[in-house]
């Protein structure tokens, strides 16, 4: 009798054993797509940010920045010359008539950097520039811009690269698993199904870094698009 419930209970055991074993084999890999496609996403909206502040930052001074405080300070205080014009064309009268007459001038007016960011990607808002020069979830780690030059026929092109390694992206993914104040059951749950995961090399395989720009090509296009 007691060789038959001990058989039972070891039974049970590997049952058990075996339930989360094949549990974990699904869970694992949708917990790990499911956190990096979390971050990739925030992570593509801050590069599409310094993007459109790089564009505006090299019209205004003819190269890229190459610090990414330094593009911040430009963002928050910076100023960009504009060209504009002064007066109105009058009906029937091509522009190149109106300044030629004098109608019409150029003057050179000197606008926050911030808003002319803005006018310039109808995609961006003022909630684009909070954090946009952090690696979400990387302990204030902040991207990093590699600037260089092609040469040409005739001149030299700038260009810059922002290379996100995996290792950033998926920093502290416990903390995503389990943030504070989670109670002691889902912790459990969490520590049994999904501890490690960010080391899983079979998952890592299928994931990449994240990169916008080109130190070869005079592309400023993310490995996304």
């Amino acid at each position: 009798m007691k060789t038959k419930t001990l058989f039972r209970i070891l039974l049970i055991i590997v049952v058990l054993v075996l339930s989360i074993l094949v549990l974990r084999s699904i869970l694992r890999p949708e917990k790990f797509k499911l956190i990096y496609e979390e971050r990739r996403d925030i992570i593509k909206e801050r590069l599409m940010t310094i993007r459109a502040v790089e564009a505006v930052y090299k019209n205004e001074f003819k190269t890229y920045c190459s610090n990414i405080d330094s593009l911040v300070d430009f963002v928050q205080n910076g100023h960009v010359n504009v060209i504009k014009n002064v007066g109105e064309i009058p009906e029937g009268m091509t522009e190149a008539d109106a300044l030629k007459k004098g109608i019409l001038k150029k003057e050179t007016v000197a606008v926050p950097a911030k808003d002319r960011i803005l006018e310039t990607d109808a995609n961006l808002n003022i909630e684009s520039f909070k954090d946009f020069q952090y690696i979400p979830m990387a302990d204030g780690k902040k991207f990093t811009i590699q600037t260089g030059s092609i040469a040409s026929k005739t001149y030299e092109i700038p260009v810059y690269c922002i290379d996100v390694p995996l290792d950033d992206i998926l920093a502290n993914i416990d903390k995503s698993i389990t943030p504070k104040n989670t109670n002691v059951f889902t912790r459990f749950f969490n520590y049994i199904f999904y501890h490690g995961l960010a080391n899983e090399v079979q998952y890592r395989v299928q994931y990449g870094n994240i990169t916008m720009g080109s130190l070869t090509e005079a592309s400023t296009s993310g490995n996304w698009e």
